[in-house]
């Protein structure tokens, strides 16, 4: 009788270690909490608390972002397109182009479209772009939107800019306060400026 009693013990101590080992031990012992997306970011877009989540995987890679990092990579942009679910790296991120304020030294600016003499009809947010009165180039600034006559954001295929959303109307751009500046001088004497892409 004592033989069946020490049988059964050790098997039911067997399944209950087996147990514990899979439904706790392995998770807590081997694995690790990343920071990944809860959904997918196209490239140049600014992050928020909001788009971070977490998730437990065995073995990461040394790059793997964690959950102290999350603080750090707020308000920052994506570099490249950068799927969800997945380990997230300090390089698929960088400091936002599109930040402006009196610490940054840089402003917003709506480009009129009475003072544009050409500009081509594939930019999109993000593009640097440069503005020239005749051969004399007035500043460079970051496109910060692009949209048509309806106030709707221009968006292109994922693929190339031959095909577009819709005609560029309106132009916002990102730039030094001084060159912003520049630009409205300029154009408050008459002057049209050719816009050229420099991506």
């Amino acid at each position: 009788m004592n033989r069946k009693l020490i049988g059964f013990a050790i098997i039911v101590f067997s399944l209950v270690s087996m147990g514990t080992w899979e439904f706790w031990g392995r998770e807590h012992l081997y694995y690790e909490t990343i920071l990944v997306l809860k959904e997918p970011l196209e490239a140049h877009r600014i992050v928020g608390e909001e788009d971070f989540e977490t998730k437990k995987v065995e073995l990461p890679s040394k790059n793997a972002l964690k959950l102290k990092d999350k603080q750090k990579l707020i308000g920052m942009e994506t570099a490249q397109y950068v799927a969800d679910d997945t380990e997230l790296r300090e390089e698929y991120f960088r400091q936002s182009k599109y930040q402006v304020g009196e610490d940054t030294g840089k402003g917003t600016l709506a480009i009129s479209h009475d003072w544009l003499l050409s500009y081509p009809q594939s930019l999109m947010r993000g593009d640097n772009i440069a503005l020239y009165n005749g051969t004399t180039k007035v500043g460079e600034c970051i496109v910060s939107h692009v949209r048509d006559s309806s106030n709707n954001e221009i968006s292109f295929s994922k693929d190339s800019r031959q095909t577009s959303s819709g005609t560029a109307i309106h132009l916002e751009v990102i730039g030094d306060i001084s060159t912003l500046l520049e630009i409205s001088k300029t154009a408050a004497g008459g002057a049209r400026f050719a816009l050229i892409n420099l991506e």
